[in-house]
């Protein structure tokens, strides 16, 4: 089994025993997050991305309120896209000052978040605009509450751009590509800029919002719209007036495993596509980061439910975990390694090739085929890098109860930790429901 540093035998028996307790005390499936390993990866990205870098925690990977809290006692800052995970920061500890919102599809009701938070004396570090409509709205809510002038601060806005780049990673997760969803084209960009849509009115434009895609694997298309970023930053304080253009935010998108390009090899291919384009870094540069901080952290725990031995594979386990409790292998086709954790099988029994599936109605509900020892029913096996989109991916379909999530703390401790529920009401106030 596999630790964050591999090949510590006495740290893989440490945390073999602590997944088989959470399984004891807390009920299969439950979800598993080794906050040493999150700090490991933590450290690892602000030594890549030290000052005058700001980091920002992606709660789309992950939303467990404690894992924010934790990062924000490390000077992170908190990214989301919803006013859900908003909610959900807060609950973490984070500040208005220290939040960004993103997110393709704000609504009018979430924009009006936004703004008020601004009227109230408390505004977001920033807000990025996916498109012309989201600003046009943001206009017309800032007018209303009187943003900007000798009125309350304006609402600091980056604006996304689509760099129309081919990322290297697998399809679904590519956002940077030309045909994309996501963000505007340069051109549109700064035919709102010519048009003076970004800025006054109670928008004050900042920088520049750009991300490529998840779990790249290779550094040359994030340096690419990086360079497309900073050209487009230099474009627009050209033609903005009076604006305070000092940000840009590069994205995240840092891939996990042995063979993939560390955080640091995507700063340095930046820094160098910028010197060669006669380009430099804003003030203010910012990443947000989100499964390279949690995903190798986490484990999902299941017991097996039955084995069928009778099927092309050398035997067939029913899980009592499945897509509801990770997605990810029937939503992109990922491949998570599993391990026997807690068998009776004989010590030193032969592993072999054993298909293991989910206990849902669904042919999809499978995690593939992996090498494992002889399984019976109750045994545990623990499935490997689950900390990222997989409790943020949850659904209740078959009628499926949400796992527990627990923390496993340096020493062997372990820690149930929850998300409070979402008032998601759209006649309460922002403050309500934010505060």
């Amino acid at each position: 089994m596999r630790t964050a540093d591999c090949g510590d035998a006495r740290a893989a028996t440490g945390l073999r025993t602590a997944l088989a307790a959470a399984a004891r005390d807390y009920g299969t499936p439950v979800y598993v997050l080794d906050m040493a390993a999150v700090a490991r990866a933590a450290a690892e990205v602000e030594t890549a991305f030290g000052g005058p870098w700001l980091r920002h925690y992606s709660l789309k990977a992950n939303d467990l309120p404690a894992v924010t809290s934790f990062l924000l006692g490390r000077g992170w800052a908190a990214s989301v896209v919803s006013t859900g995970e908003w909610q959900h920061a807060r609950s973490g500890g984070a500040a208005s000052d220290g939040l960004a919102f993103e997110g393709i599809g704000k609504t009018d009701w979430q924009l009006d978040c936004a703004v008020r938070e601004s009227a109230a004396g408390t505004p977001l570090r920033w807000l990025s605009a996916e498109s012309a409509d989201e600003i046009a709205q943001l206009r017309l809510l800032a007018d209303r509450y009187g943003l900007g002038g000798r009125g309350p601060a304006p609402v600091d806005l980056l604006v996304r751009l689509n760099p129309q780049v081919q990322p290297e990673t697998r399809a679904e997760l590519a956002v940077g590509a030309a045909a994309s969803k996501f963000g505007m084209s340069r051109k549109e960009i700064a035919g709102l800029a010519v048009r003076g849509q970004l800025d006054g009115g109670g928008l004050r434009l900042r920088g520049v919002h750009v991300h490529v895609g998840s779990d790249l694997r290779d550094v040359r298309a994030w340096a690419q719209a990086g360079v497309r970023a900073a050209a487009l930053l230099a474009d627009l304080a050209r033609v903005v007036p009076g604006g305070t253009l000092d940000t840009i935010c590069f994205g995240g998108g840092f891939p996990v495993g042995p063979a993939a390009p560390a955080p640091a090899q995507f700063r340095g291919a930046l820094e160098a596509a910028l010197a060669e384009a006669g380009l430099a870094l804003p003030a203010r540069p910012a990443i947000e980061p989100g499964r390279f901080l949690v995903g190798p952290a986490g484990w999902l725990v299941s017991s097996v439910l039955h084995v069928r031995q009778d099927r092309p594979a050398a035997q067939q386990v029913v899980l009592d975990a499945g897509m509801t409790e990770l997605i990810r292998p029937a939503l992109y086709g990922s491949h998570h390694r599993v391990h026997a954790i807690a068998t009776r099988s004989p010590r030193g029994a032969a592993a072999f090739p054993t298909l293991l599936e989910g206990p849902l109605c669904e042919s999809t509900d499978s995690l593939g085929t992996h090498q494992l020892p002889p399984l019976r029913r109750g045994d545990l096996v623990a499935i490997q890098d689950a900390g990222a989109y997989a409790a943020s991916f949850t659904s209740r379909y078959n009628g499926r109860p949400q796992p527990a999530e627990v923390l496993l703390w340096p020493g062997g401790s372990l820690q149930r930790c929850d998300r409070p529920p979402l008032e998601l009401r759209r006649e309460a106030s922002p403050d309500e429901i934010l505060c």
